[in-house]
């Protein structure tokens, strides 16, 4: 880990020119990108639907299977970005990540063609295809520190944003319409073929090699990471920030549906369409962010994001009250939230690896990650919780109190203001 630690205060401030150009490698990291994307959200799609419809499990099962991806990152995150960060060629893990889900999946596909289909085996699947995330994203923080240039990355991370955000969306409608055609079966081609491709786009992402390996004296413990993160007031803030507006999105995704679709009784489709609605949401704001961050700065922008996700919550809480018909509101409510989390998301993003050296920097984005992803399974069990005491109402203002709290540790980092 780092003897000392860079302050906030050390990088010079960026504003980031009107057409920064990005390394034409960089391409090959949003198209891997993109197909991992796909990938994963068709397997999201995939695991429920197979342990519903095909093995006859209920709710239970289907909680443990989407607490998995969560739990990789908040249980092994840590473990695998100091393992990261003692490879000569961080790229390879990503790759190999890829291999991982995509042999996973193939030993789906045969045990669904043979019938030895079971919950294990679904629930092994699922362990792989979390562990190959955690690692997948961890490497590819410091493969793109190495491969753009230091005002490249806020665009870099808007594109990013953007990529997951379209291949999301993309995989809904896809997924949607091979499930109609073909059924399961080709929804689980569909999503091995995806790995398969990010597998083969990786070859154009050209290796990144540590600066140097770390002797056994920098080779740190395993709160190093957190404690890096701590004494960085600029990342630290960044980071409790994120876990306010994490904690705020799981709450949301785990009250929207029960007030929705039984309490205000709004038909599945429409439902389904507000997620479309979301997505375009948060694709206009990764789009905008890094202007308006070079324009505004980081601090000033998170912020506002912040304070305006409160009256965007609020939308919802009073789509009944409110002029016009509820779904109106309820479209607002989407668009409005979507636009600015993913404004947080990346007005920020370039700190992290502007400030930790290549050799480190798969370590503390592990430890930030623990913090920023490790709440939301905290949060859906809590909130979940307090949802059937309480009912959804109380639980749709603590998300937009939650929302608005996460202006507080930016607002007292002046540090920050070295970052445009």
């Amino acid at each position: 880990m780092l003897s000392c630690v860079m302050t906030s205060s050390e990088p010079l401030p960026l504003r980031m020119p009107a057409r920064e150009k990005l390394p034409k490698s960089f391409r090959f990291i949003l198209a891997t990108t993109a197909a991992e994307g796909f990938g994963d959200a068709m397997a999201r799609t995939l695991m429920p639907l197979i342990a519903v419809t095909v093995l006859g499990y209920g709710t239970g099962f289907v909680g443990v299977i989407n607490s998995i991806g969560l739990g990789a990152f908040l249980l092994l995150g840590m473990p695998i970005g100091m393992l990261i960060d003692r490879l000569p060629d961080r790229s390879r893990a990503m790759g190999a990540a890829s291999l991982a889900r995509f042999v996973a999946l193939s030993a789906l596909i045969g045990a669904f063609f043979v019938g030895w289909l079971s919950g294990p085996a679904v629930i092994g699947v699922a362990v792989v295809i979390g562990l190959a995330d955690v690692i997948f994203t961890t490497a590819q923080g410091p493969v793109i520190q190495g491969l753009v240039p230091e005002q490249g990355l806020k665009l870099a991370y808007s594109q990013l944003t953007i990529t997951n955000q379209s291949a999301a969306t993309t995989a809904a409608a896809a997924g949607s319409a091979m499930l109609g055609f073909l059924g399961l079966p080709g929804l689980l081609w569909l999503a091995l073929c995806s790995y398969a491709g990010s597998f083969l786009l990786q070859r154009g992402i050209p290796p990144h090699r540590a600066s140097a390996r770390l002797s056994r004296r920098e080779r740190r413990g395993f709160c190093d990471g957190f404690r890096t993160l701590r004494q960085s007031p600029a990342l630290w803030s960044l980071t409790i920030s994120s876990a306010l507006i994490n904690a705020g999105v799981m709450l949301g995704n785990t009250v929207l549906p029960v007030f929705l679709l039984r309490d205000l009784g709004l038909a599945p489709a429409l439902f389904a369409s507000l997620g479309i609605v979301s997505a375009l949401g948060a694709i206009l704001g990764a789009a905008l962010a890094p202007r308006l961050s070079a324009k505004f700065g980081i601090r000033a922008l998170r912020i506002a994001a912040a304070l305006l996700s409160m009256p965007a919550v609020a939308m919802a809480i009073a789509c009944q009250q409110l002029p016009g018909h509820e779904l109106i509101w309820l479209a607002a409510q989407s668009m409005s939230w979507s636009f600015l989390v993913a404004i947080a998301s990346v007005a920020g993003a370039e700190v992290l690896p502007r400030t930790i050296p290549a050799e480190n920097l798969a370590s503390v984005g592990s430890a930030q990650r623990t913090i920023t992803l490790g709440v939301m399974p905290v949060a859906a069990l809590l909130g979940g919780s307090i949802a059937v005491i309480t009912g959804p109402v109380l639980l749709l203002w603590i998300w937009a109190i939650l929302a608005g709290c996460a202006a507080l540790p930016v607002i007292r980092t002046a540090e920050l203001d070295a970052y445009r």
